[in-house]
């Protein structure tokens, strides 16, 4: 859920008066929040399933629903996103100072789970003020838009339930910020005022709380298969409780009895269980009553379910069978193509985020003397994480070779994490060796000792 405001009304109100107003529209999405974070979780709606008669009622959670986000977090961001560009250095380093790269991570799995996540750009106490970061749960932060096509943020709001000595809900505390200015102020358990809000101004350029979308619809990744998710945990129990009843299966006597009285009978009872034999005329017979079921096509069913779960979320099942053995990467790659698409909308819109926060942090290195703003030409990488076949790329190397720079094909090696440095070492231990040649033959002495 959006929220958009015309700019004129937006400057026409108290900010911590318009947060008020937007409180209780964002508390009608948490529902649906809250739902999806169970389901992560593993509060499945099958644990809530009652059966009368006293059935088995095994209650089974196959979480798909974690499966798929952790894997397409990983995938996504598993590998840390790196910068590089003119006048990044010092942008890089705040970055590495915040741990961007495990706030990537939060933030990745809030838009993973609940389309959307949140983060707030704030600065630290203390006489060197640095730049942090932190990932808001999204049930408790939203942003306010302009109505423009630009969607311009007007306003990031951040609230969160205070408690007593006796965890007794007293409130909320609200936090409000805007392009200049952060708001602060306490709230009632009905949202409203308690005593005077307090004002300080920040000097970020923008507002510091913003968004994340998963999507242009702003869906979790599992959200568009709950209902297969459901159908699946539905088979598997019932799957344990038919073969729970098999194992508690009736017996049925035909043409005979355990006994004239229900004494007689209770005895007949344990003398079967305890010794095993029983007794019957010559036209008795015994046999158990049970459910017949046909084990190979709910198997059947099991793997078409669990396919559609896999195929309409576009995660695949990495640890099946097909991924197995020595296949190329070129095959690897079409068995992907459907997780790769799902991957390169979340970058899309991961990126435009991570851009918002350079934004920000440009502004806090211009306040200490940079100049310029190298955030505008910034480059973005960000890197699959996936098994890399090292021979595969060791010959697809050696075969450019000679077409392509050699900074650009040390940047195809995962085992390498800086090219140009790796670059500039290499050339170093050439030149060692060169001249260790050289000195081997007596090349040093001929030369007069030029080892250029």
């Amino acid at each position: 859920m959006r929220f958009t405001l015309d700019r004129a009304a937006f400057e026409a109100q108290e900010p911590v008066a318009l947060a008020r107003k937007y409180l209780s529209r964002h508390q009608e999405e948490l529902a649906r929040l809250d739902r999806l974070d169970g389901y992560y979780r593993g509060r499945h709606p099958i644990l809530d399933r009652d059966k009368d008669g006293g059935l088995a009622n095994n209650r089974l959670v196959c979480n798909h629903a974690r499966y798929i986000t952790d894997m397409s977090v990983g995938y996504l961001v598993g590998n840390p996103v790196s910068y590089a560009g003119d006048g990044m250095d010092a942008m890089i380093d705040m970055l590495q100072a915040a741990d961007a790269s495990t706030e990537d991570l939060d933030l990745a799995k809030d838009a993973s789970i609940f389309g959307r996540a949140y983060e707030l750009v704030y600065m630290s106490d203390g006489e060197t003020a640095q730049p942090r970061l932190a990932c808001l749960d999204p049930r408790t932060a939203f942003v306010i838009y302009d109505d423009t096509v630009e969607r311009r943020p007007l306003m990031g709001v951040h609230y969160y339930p205070t408690f007593d000595e006796r965890l007794n809900l007293t409130g909320y505390r609200l936090n409000a910020y805007t392009m200049d200015t952060a708001y602060g102020a306490q709230l009632d358990a009905g949202f409203g005022l308690s005593g005077e809000a307090a004002a300080q101004p920040h000097y970020f350029g923008a507002v510091p709380l913003h968004e994340i979308s998963n999507n242009e619809e702003q869906l979790g990744d599992f959200e568009p298969v709950l209902s297969l998710i459901d159908a699946y945990n539905v088979l598997q129990s019932d799957r344990v409780n038919d073969k729970e009843q098999f194992a508690d299966a009736i017996m049925v006597l035909t043409g005979a009895g355990l006994g004239d009285t229900e004494e007689e009978s209770g005895e007949a009872q344990l003398q079967l269980k305890r010794k095993k034999l029983l007794e019957l005329p010559a036209d008795g017979r015994a046999e158990y009553l049970t459910r017949q079921f046909d084990e190979a096509s709910v198997e059947v069913l099991k793997t078409a379910l669990e396919s559609d779960i896999h195929k309409f979320s576009m995660v695949p099942k990495l640890t099946d069978q097909d991924f197995a053995g020595q296949a190329s990467g070129v095959a690897i790659k079409y068995k992907l193509l459907g997780f790769e698409q799902l991957a390169l909308v979340k970058e899309r819109y991961f990126r435009e985020g991570l851009r918002y926060r350079l934004r920000l942090l440009a502004a806090v290195a211009r306040l200490r003397g940079g100049s310029g703003s190298p955030e505008e030409g910034a480059s973005i990488a960000f890197t699959r994480n996936l098994p890399a076949n090292l021979l595969e790329l060791a010959q697809t190397i050696q075969a450019l070779s000679g077409h392509v720079s050699e900074e650009t094909l040390l940047k195809l090696l995962p085992i390498v994490e800086d090219p140009a440095a790796e670059l500039t070492r290499l050339r170093a231990d050439k030149a060692d060796a060169a001249r260790l040649q050289r000195e081997s033959f007596g090349a040093l002495t001929l030369g007069g000792g030029d080892d250029r």
